[in-house]
């Protein structure tokens, strides 16, 4: 019996310790409590803002110029801070520190966000800190701090997009947008769901306010997405709606704008490539040897890219080069014999 109770008590001493050192810094007090920050004394005014967390260190920054920059501001313009949580706070946000007072005493640019092993979500800026102390509050305002619920609702229409229920998708995104109306990711999935609904102005609309803040988008793969999806927007607009020539260009000059940005994040698209080699060669002034390089990196990448066959059979056919556009044609039509264009190209192109 003795054996048991010191098992237990043990048990539950170690269940406290360990408690105790793991509880986030989230449950701390303080955690998203709004409050009025303001400029100086006498400010009746102020602006509405949640705290975001404490500071832990101001010290230099990493890239000072010793040389460039008094003693005074040398070792006053780096600025570690430890968060209740990193959703809604991004590398360049503006942050501001207050203090006891609720005085704005320094403002800051986020540099990096991460996550500590001992202190958790943490974040560093750099600014002018000659005045700010440790444990003084870093705060976001408002409109910031929305971007939080605005990344809730992002990831709901994730969710639903990836379930089929498109409705529920686009709505979740219009919410997150109500919140955070520069949010890249948002603007690029609402996009989405009109491009797969070939509603292009829409989609193109979407598309271009997430470009617009593409310096948001910390992860490669969205930005690529978002490229191939402007430059593939501009590629249906330019050869599968009726529009005046004069469009049809301005949307070919823009599409290889885009195709290149993209395939400066993923040379290796077979998409992508398609789009641009097509561009080169549908275009009013064609580039024929881009667009042959282009294409031929697709069927390269995807040996049964029919419509990669068929456009460089039409490039060596206009050029009267019969041999490689018998070739390429009848490349298309044994992995799709009934293919009307590659038909005629390869009837077209027999030997006598």
């Amino acid at each position: 019996m003795k054996a048991r109770y010191i098992f237990t008590v043990v048990s539950l001493s170690l269940a406290v310790v360990s408690g105790a050192f793991a509880a986030p810094l989230m449950s701390l007090p303080g955690e998203s409590r709004k409050l009025k920050a303001y400029y100086y004394e006498g400010d009746h005014a102020g602006w509405d803002c949640v705290e975001a967390g404490k500071v832990v260190s101001v010290s230099m920054r990493d890239d000072t110029n010793v040389k460039d920059v008094s003693n005074t501001a040398m070792d006053r313009t780096r600025l570690s801070a430890r968060l209740y949580t990193d959703e809604g706070i991004r590398v360049g946000d503006i942050l501001y520190v207050i203090n006891d007072s609720n005085l704005i005493i320094g403002k800051l640019e986020v540099k990096s966000v991460f996550n500590s092993a001992s202190l958790g979500p943490m974040l560093v800026g750099y600014g002018n800190f000659k005045f700010v102390h440790d444990r003084d509050r870093v705060v976001q305002r408002i409109e910031g701090a929305r971007s939080k619920d605005a990344y809730i609702q992002r990831a709901r229409g994730d969710f639903y997009r990836e379930t089929g229920d498109d409705a529920e998708a686009i709505s979740s995104y219009k919410s997150a947008l109500e919140k955070d109306k520069g949010n890249p990711e948002a603007h690029m999935q609402l996009g989405i769901q009109y491009l797969k609904d070939n509603m292009l102005p829409l989609a193109f609309r979407e598309f271009s306010e997430a470009y617009k803040n593409i310096s948001r988008m910390y992860d490669k793969e969205d930005r690529y997405t978002l490229l191939k999806s402007l430059a593939e927007t501009r590629y249906r607009e330019a050869y599968y709606s009726y529009i005046k020539a004069d469009l049809r260009e301005k949307y070919v000059v823009e599409g290889i704008k885009y195709c290149k940005e993209a395939l400066q994040v993923y040379p290796g698209s077979k998409d992508v490539n398609f789009f641009i080699g097509t561009f080169y060669c549908k275009n009013s002034n064609p580039d024929d040897v881009l667009a042959r390089d282009h294409l031929m990196k697709v069927v390269q990448l995807d040996p049964h890219h029919v419509d990669a066959y068929v456009m460089l059979s039409e490039l060596y056919y206009k050029h009267r080069n019969k041999k490689k556009a018998r070739e390429f044609s009848g490349k298309a039509l044994e992995i799709e014999p009934e293919h009307e264009r590659a038909r005629y190209i390869y009837k077209n192109t027999e030997t006598e």
